[in-house]
């Protein structure tokens, strides 16, 4: 994956990870992809399997690598002034409806995932390689991930996440 040119978008965070990686990351629009990839501007762009199938990627990007090198998060948000203004029972139900939905929703998109890649395969649209050394990406991201969360002045939530992770 040495310099391999790869797109990203705008967020800096990004650019140093790929960076870190030994790729060369460069900022396009998602809309602007496909013809990037056709054009040899990128010859990598990272996506999940509904964003391939729907924008025809495999078209002009029929090689795909299973880097498992992120994790989707999708945060259910609510401000603390309004989450204690409610009473003692809803909070508890907002909370475990939370963890609910995270499990429930974890399952449904990495099946879904995996689904959609099959069937992309099965109809000969792409082809799937399993990445090996998702490990040398993550010690390469350490640093970069720490630094992250230091600029945004929470070194200690670093550290939280990191105990938990073992």
């Amino acid at each position: 994956i040495k310099d391999l040119p790869i797109r990203v978008m705008g967020a800096p965070i990004q650019t140093k990870m790929f960076k870190a990686f030994g790729m060369a990351p460069t900022v396009i629009a998602y809309a602007e992809v496909y013809n990037a990839i056709q054009t040899g501007v990128i010859d990598a762009a990272e996506n999940e399997a509904a964003g391939i199938q729907q924008m025809k990627f495999f078209e002009v990007g029929p090689n795909i690598a299973l880097t498992a090198h992120a994790i989707t998060v999708r945060p259910l948000c609510f401000s603390n002034k309004s989450f204690t203004k409610l009473p003692e029972d809803l909070q508890a139900a907002i909370l475990q409806a939370g963890k609910d939905a995270g499990a429930y929703g974890r399952i449904l998109e990495s099946s879904e995932d995996l689904s959609k890649m099959a069937q992309m395969e099965a109809e000969g649209k792409l082809k799937t390689v399993f990445f090996k050394d998702r490990d040398k990406l993550v010690e390469a991201a350490g640093p970069v991930i720490k630094a992250y969360f230091a600029d945004q002045g929470v070194p200690e939530l670093y550290e939280r996440i990191q105990a938990v992770a073992k």
